[in-house]
């Protein structure tokens, strides 16, 4: 009887000490999710991170004291992205066991890798070390779940490339996804005492990466679209960092992509129309057929890394651009022997990509511009036939103005007319690629952003609608915006989230665009935004005209991932107005706004753009 009671009492105890640690192993998962689970019983598109403050890349760090912390990833404009690992024969995200048994990369090569990024005219690089199959492509002792212990490679790239990035004064960065497919406690979902293992397993391995792997110049995050992702797993994450690396960047995914969030934007396979915006961001897209290399040799153009990196420089931000290294360990010869071309055009007229600040323009028809101080770059990729360049609305007075690659810097002719600076080029263009006019300025430069006619017609593209000829063109980062909540937002991914306004929470904000109009038309006037619930009503006025419009909810495809990074956007016809030559203002304002779309954390609309279209075109 005695011996029976011990064993009653030891199993009483060992209970009660079960019950302590899973009631520990809770109140540690509601810590976490404290924020998520007071929003459980919304509709899932207003349980994501959205009410909290945003997860800030360094807390009380004032304006001047954040452009010195980033300033040298700040000019350094053109980064390589690297996504490496497992061919994945199921896809980007799964590798099989006969994926791990032939990942044997004998042909990489580290400082051939960073010899040639410095080639090609990289300035930075970052490089997969986990990635959403959960797979670490680095000597990790808290998962045999990577290359030293899955592989037969038995070597340690993330390591080799950190030394050879060193050797080579290259700045390193890491990517790691906090979405993992191949871990046993990982869950999308909130409430999961699992969960908390695999939250100190990502942390502990963010702590290796910062530990052993040398200065880190970018900790790229991804995964986060998840609702198990919360403000507070987020914080303890860009805690983490900050104690070990205080000066690394963190890209705005340490949270959900939302406004000050980590230290810049991150779009992704698109370049945003900006504006007068002043947010740092960085825009990452494919230049191989995809991310993981999938076994093509397809790749886009030299022409069309020139000119994203050239975009990005002239809005004041960086061009991430992806190559996909074979499973051998080398990056396709194609997409070298293109971006060759990138590298020599850098070599003479990087003087106006590096270290310079965004251009004074909104839009060039013809391309782009950037600044130095009181000199100008303008980068020319649609050459005009006769022989004159028109820059628009440019005030300041010309000093001077030449070809970058000409070594005599002989003058080009230049006049003003009506407002614009007219510089007399020849009928050819005298260089490869794009031909930059270097200006030099009197004093600091001043334009006149007014909206104006489009001369040629404006692509479709990267998500974003077209324009035709003779048509006004009004994307949210034009506009001049009023009020506290309502704030421009860069986007997400183009076939996610196009650049937009958000927070329109309050009647009393508004949004206008100042137009210019140099000859009589008819148009219709269009517009085009996202919302999942009836949002409200709003006005548009133009030239004495009022249009009214009720927005509805836009509900996303059944088969969308139910994600806050997405937004599916419609077209409206808001009827048709005549303009006459003259000055205008176009101006967006709210009638209502339901409670409903405030509670939801919705707002009036998720706003992208308007578009006058020509009534003679369609």
């Amino acid at each position: 009887m005695k011996k029976r009671n011990q064993i009653l009492l030891c199993l009483v105890f060992l209970k009660a000490v079960f019950c302590v640690n899973a009631q520990k192993q809770q109140n540690l998962v509601d810590s976490l999710e404290k924020s998520a689970l007071l929003k459980k019983d919304l509709p899932w598109f207003a349980q994501f991170q959205v009410g909290e403050p945003p997860v800030e890349g360094f807390p009380g760090e004032s304006l001047e004291e954040k452009k010195i912390r980033i300033e040298k990833w700040a000019d350094a404009k053109y980064g390589l992205f690297i996504h490496w690992g497992p061919q994945r024969a199921g896809g980007e995200y799964l590798i099989s066991e006969n994926d791990l048994k032939k990942f044997n990369p004998t042909d990489f090569d580290a400082e051939e890798w960073v010899m040639t990024a410095k080639r090609l005219g990289f300035k930075y690089m970052v490089i997969t070390a986990k990635h959403h199959a959960g797979f670490s492509m680095y000597d990790s002792k808290l998962t045999d779940y990577d290359i030293i212990e899955q592989t037969p490679f038995k070597r340690d790239p993330i390591k080799e490339l950190a030394e050879a990035c060193a050797k080579e004064n290259m700045p390193f960065g890491v990517y790691y996804s906090v979405w993992d497919i191949h871990h046993p406690s990982y869950t999308e979902n909130i409430g999961s005492t699992d969960y908390v293992k695999y939250h100190e397993f990502m942390l502990g391995q963010v702590e290796e990466l910062l530990t052993n792997y040398g200065p880190m110049i970018s900790v790229w995050f991804d995964g986060e679209w998840v609702n198990s992702w919360t403000v507070e797993r987020a914080t303890e994450f860009r805690d983490k960092i900050r104690d070990i690396q205080p000066n690394t960047v963190i890209a705005n995914r340490i949270g959900q992509r939302r406004k000050g969030e980590g230290d810049h934007h991150s779009p992704e396979n698109f370049m945003p129309y900006i504006g007068n915006q002043t947010d740092y961001w960085e825009s990452c897209a494919k230049f191989d057929g995809s991310w993981f290399y999938n076994g093509s040799e397809d790749s886009k153009s030299a022409e069309w890394a020139l000119y994203n990196l050239c975009y990005a420089a002239s809005r004041g931000g960086n061009f991430l651009m992806n190559l996909g290294p074979t499973p051998k360990g080398a990056f396709l010869k194609t997409s070298v022997n293109k971006l060759e071309q990138v590298g020599d055009w850098l070599r003479v007229n990087g003087e106006s990509i590096y270290e310079t600040e965004k251009g004074p323009h909104y839009i060039l028809e013809w391309g782009t511009s950037t600044r130095r101080g009181n000199t100008l770059y303008y980068h020319i990729f649609d050459w005009p036939e006769n022989g004159q360049l028109i820059i628009p609305g440019l005030k300041t007075k010309v000093r001077s103005a030449s070809f970058l690659a000409d070594a005599s810097n002989a003058a080009l002719k230049v006049e003003r007319k009506q407002g614009n600076v007219y510089i007399k080029i020849p009928k050819v263009a005298p260089y490869k690629m794009a031909n930059v006019i270097k200006v030099e300025l009197a004093n600091a430069p001043e334009v006149d952003h007014a909206v104006r006619a489009f001369q040629k017609e404006l692509k479709t593209k990267d998500a974003m609608r077209g324009v035709p000829v003779g048509g006004y063109f009004f994307p949210a980062g034009f506009g001049n915006s009023h009020g506290e909540n309502l704030h421009f937002n860069y986007g997400t991914g183009a076939g996610a989230q196009r650049e937009n306004l958000k927070g329109w929470t309050e009647t009393s904000e508004w949004v206008e665009w100042d137009v210019l109009v140099e000859q009589d038309g008819v148009y219709n006037i269009e517009i085009t935004y996202g919302n999942l619930v009836d949002g409200g009503a709003f006005q548009l006025t133009i030239a004495g005209k009022r249009f009214e419009h009720t927005v509805k909810a836009i509900p996303l495809h059944p088969k969308a991932k139910k994600s806050p990074l997405i937004v599916k956007y419609e077209t409206f016809n808001l009827g048709e107005i005549t303009l006459k030559p003259g000055r205008y203002k176009l101006i967006i304002k709210p009638l209502v706004i339901r409670d409903e779309a405030i509670k939801l954390h919705q707002g009036l609309m998720t706003f992208r753009d308007v578009t006058l279209v020509p009534v003679n075109n369609l």
